[in-house]
């Protein structure tokens, strides 16, 4: 399954809708990519605001200093800084259109505990590596270079898990996990009424979620479409 396409129209993503027969809940998947054109963003608000519940990603900060997440997301600020991109980085005003959301990911609190048992070498080696990535695609990136690194499908999913690194345990498998559960209990409590639940999450946490809603609960994709992320 394409889920974010680097092609010869740009960077795409697809936003799928699922249902099941038995049951009138649906889910409407929307891929997340957190620097993009504005256009992108602008279009995902447009139609969340035809969703009845929004299912989000977004580590919640705690009172006091940033969490360790804000860490990793520098290298989102860096590249949004880059004036010859021409892109921006993603905010929470996305999802702010009037629809309840619920927030299916960790506190600041929980991200920093997972994040100080990790080993030193691994949170080193991030803690160097996300603004150093940022500021070379802020100086030399380009769009192309970008949509290849952030293009994902069934294949890219399983090459680039690496379960023996901590690190990827904490960002995605751990999230994985709160995604899940979140859409779980929505199915549970819910299958019975007739509304669209938008789940708005990062590219790299979709193919993991479909395969559980399709195997799992007994989902199907019935349609998706592009939405272009940015050209090039």
């Amino acid at each position: 399954m394409d889920v974010v396409e680097a092609g010869l129209l740009g960077l795409r993503a697809a936003v799928a809708q699922l249902t099941r027969r038995e049951t009138p809940l649906r889910f409407t998947i929307y891929p997340m990519i957190h620097v993009a054109e504005p256009a992108f963003y602008a279009e995902v608000s447009r139609r969340l605001r035809d969703h009845d519940l929004i299912v989000a990603e977004g580590i919640q900060r705690s009172a006091g200093s940033p969490s360790k997440a804000s860490l990793l997301t520098q290298v989102h600020r860096l590249t949004s800084r880059s004036e010859r991109l021409g892109l921006v980085e993603q905010t929470r005003a996305v999802y702010e259109v009037g629809v309840p959301i619920l927030w299916a990911d960790m506190s600041g609190a929980e991200f920093d505990a997972k994040w100080r048992k990790l080993p030193l070498v691994e949170r080193a080696a991030a803690s160097v590596a996300a603004p150093l990535t940022g500021l070379y695609l802020r100086a030399f990136g380009t769009r192309e270079a970008l949509a290849r690194q952030v293009a994902t499908d069934d294949d890219t999913d399983i090459d680039e898990w690496r379960p023996e690194l901590g690190l990827d345990r904490l960002i995605r498998d751990d999230r994985d996990a709160l995604l899940i559960q979140a859409v779980t209990k929505i199915y549970e409590e819910r299958r019975h009424e007739h509304i669209d639940v938008a789940i708005v999450y990062g590219a790299a946490h979709v193919p993991p979620l479909v395969a559980y809603l399709m195997a799992a609960l007994g989902y199907v994709v019935i349609d998706a479409e592009w939405v272009t992320v940015f050209d090039y």
